[in-house]
């Protein structure tokens, strides 16, 4: 079967299907001891909240060897049509180079699965378009309607997660990764990814008709590209709030620097395709949402702030020649003088990890050193404004870190000519 295409695999399991209003993919690879409790949640919501609608359930497979199909088709039963596709040709290992991108769902070529999904959903004329991960453990019914809901009543074209997290967990996202989306395209996204996304047949076509599934784009995995597409070219862009976040994740041996190396250089290498957007954005705002907000998370983990801090010191010693390549003089000069800080004393000024970041995107896009090497050698930076913010909030109020988290942001903002003026005219 695996030499079959996507829909010539549904049309051999389901010669009868046709249409349906909506479409829930399920990506998974040897996912059997989680799966039953994600599809019968999906099952119960679907019930519940939306009875009316015409599903059929489509589970994209990389190979699993424990029979997650199987269980997947057994807890769907006759309620709604179900297939199971094997998009990875040969099995997971015919495919070795898939394994440098699993994500934290355990899916090799986590892309593939997506095409899959959007492929058939163009197939049926689905209005919608809901994938979830299949490692979860605390998805509950509410799920579905969130994600699918917006979409099909409310004229929504992506809706994405945010997950209800400890203090000072994503740090990278909430420090990083949502700050420049938001100074780039102009919408207040979490950018938390996996766990599931909602979709209008308008985004999943035009992500089909794009150059996005092969080649540089492709290897940064479908999550970072899903929300720039959808954020950069106008779509109406929407927020779930689901809840808690437990998942068995499968993603092992993935370093810090490995993690932030693919995060950031996603978003640096789509500042490049986006360019023409992003330098004419002015101004953000906030996109609709559904679900109850978060209050301030707690901090029952443990941070280790004195690793990370010894973290920053050591890149300052090892890597001081890449950063004087990377960094303008002023930038460099602030970076220098945090060396002498001792630890409960150190602070990394927002402002200043603003003009880091910024002078790291520029130094990419005129790719002054090798890109992977520029990409990790700003991990002891990361870490050190990490340690910073730890120490800055960690005897305040609950809400300080949330706080701070805002500032940043308002600074990528309020710096973005920085960032304009030098990418122009380097």
């Amino acid at each position: 079967m695996t030499h079959m295409t996507a829909w010539e695999q549904v049309q051999a399991q389901c010669p009868d299907l046709r249409k349906a209003d909506l479409l829930v993919g399920l990506p998974t690879f040897n996912h059997g001891s989680t799966v039953e409790l994600v599809v019968k949640s999906v099952m119960a919501g679907l019930a519940a909240f939306l009875p009316q609608v015409s599903v059929v359930v489509v589970n994209a497979d990389a190979g699993s060897q424990d029979g997650t199909p199987d269980i997947i088709k057994r807890a769907v039963g006759s309620a709604v049509p179900v297939v199971s596709v094997q998009y990875l040709t040969g099995g997971l290992s015919a495919q070795p180079a898939a394994l440098d991108r699993l994500s934290e769902s355990g899916v090799a070529k986590r892309e593939a699965a997506f095409r899959a999904f959007f492929t058939i959903a163009e197939k049926v004329e689905a209005k919608a378009c809901v994938v979830m991960d299949a490692q979860l453990r605390s998805v509950t019914p509410e799920w579905i309607e969130r994600l699918a809901q917006p979409v099909l009543e409310q004229g929504a074209d992506f809706v994405a997660p945010v997950f209800r997290r400890q203090r000072y967990e994503g740090s990278l996202t909430n420090s990083l990764i949502a700050p420049l989306t938001r100074a780039l395209y102009g919408k207040r996204v979490a950018c938390q990814s996996g766990g599931g996304y909602g979709f209008s047949a308008r985004l999943t076509n035009r992500c089909l008709a794009k150059d996005l599934w092969e080649g540089e784009t492709a290897k940064y995995g479908i999550d970072n590209w899903l929300t720039t597409v959808a954020v950069a070219e106008g779509f109406h862009v929407w927020q779930a709030f689901l809840g808690a976040k437990v998942q068995d994740s499968k993603a092992s041996g993935q370093d810090v620097s490995f993690i932030l190396a693919q995060a950031v250089g996603a978003a640096y290498h789509y500042m490049e395709q986006y360019q023409e957007v992003w330098e004419q954005r002015k101004e953000s705002s906030a996109v609709p949402a559904v679900g109850a907000p978060y209050g301030p998370g707690d901090a029952s983990v443990a941070i280790n702030v004195e690793r990370m801090v010894k973290g920053f010191r050591q890149g300052l010693r090892d890597l001081l020649p890449i950063w004087e390549s990377i960094l303008a003089p002023d930038t460099l000069a602030g970076i220098l003088t945090l060396g002498l800080e001792d630890e409960e004393e150190f602070r990394f000024p927002i402002p200043l990890w603003t003009q880091t970041v910024y002078d790291f995107a520029i130094a990419y896009h005129e790719k002054v050193i090798h890109r992977e090497h520029l990409l990790k050698s700003l991990t002891p930076l990361y870490l050190g404004r990490t340690a910073s913010l730890v120490l800055e909030t960690k005897d305040g109020e609950p809400g300080d870190a949330d706080r701070a988290g805002e500032r940043v942001c308002e600074s990528f903002e309020s710096m973005k000519p920085y960032l304009v003026g030098r990418w122009r005219f380097q």
